[in-house]
């Protein structure tokens, strides 16, 4: 059976470019709201970075400012 190029050719998957890598983000700050609310769900959680698109190196400072706005009674630990 002859098969054609189409069907041989794999696809080859983008992967999500880094959100803060895009803006040349050196620290995420937990003050700042608007940046982290994206990366948050309905019930407080971060989200994992196979979802958001965050590299690991952003991903932990994510985590970081999170707990710290969370320490603070900026965010709630849980809805």
């Amino acid at each position: 059976m002859a098969t054609s190029n189409n069907q041989q050719q794999k696809k080859q998957v983008q992967k999500k470019q880094c959100p803060f890598d895009a803006h040349d983000a050196q620290y995420i700050d937990y003050k700042d709201y608007a940046a982290m609310k994206p990366y948050i769900d309905y019930f407080g959680n971060i989200r994992n970075r196979y979802y958001s698109g965050v590299c690991l190196r952003h991903q932990k400072m994510l985590k970081n400012a999170v707990e710290k706005a969370r320490f603070m009674a900026m965010l709630s630990y849980r809805k």
